[in-house]
């Protein structure tokens, strides 16, 4: 369980949005430097194919992009792979679906 997934399902947002949004850079890097462990930053969380894995951790970024605009620009080497991975032809088709309607993120319409 991450921090992360902590705020987004369970925290209020009124009282633990800000500190939360100020601890995003150090828990991004944890995420960043297991991307550059494995060959330079430019493969996937798991070796170089993509796996569920990945895809878990983009719809993660995705909704932090949503709760803080710009978040990943602290890390550059997430936010590429990130970009990589959303603009891999049928997921981002699916993305750009009428078929794919983002709900708000923890239920309560609060971004």
């Amino acid at each position: 369980r991450t921090d992360v997934t902590l705020f987004l399902v369970y925290l209020p947002q009124e009282t633990g949005k800000d500190a939360f949004v100020k601890n995003l850079p150090t828990e991004l890097k944890r995420f960043e430097n297991i991307l550059k462990k494995n060959n330079g930053g430019k493969g996937f969380l798991v070796g170089n194919q993509i796996s569920y894995a990945d895809y878990n951790l983009v719809d993660m970024l995705s909704n932090l992009e949503v709760l803080s605009p710009g978040c990943l620009k602290c890390t550059p080497v997430l936010k590429a792979y990130h970009d990589q991975v959303i603009s891999r032809p049928k997921l981002k088709a699916f993305l750009e679906s009428d078929a794919h309607k983002k709900l708000p993120i923890n239920g309560n319409g609060k971004q």
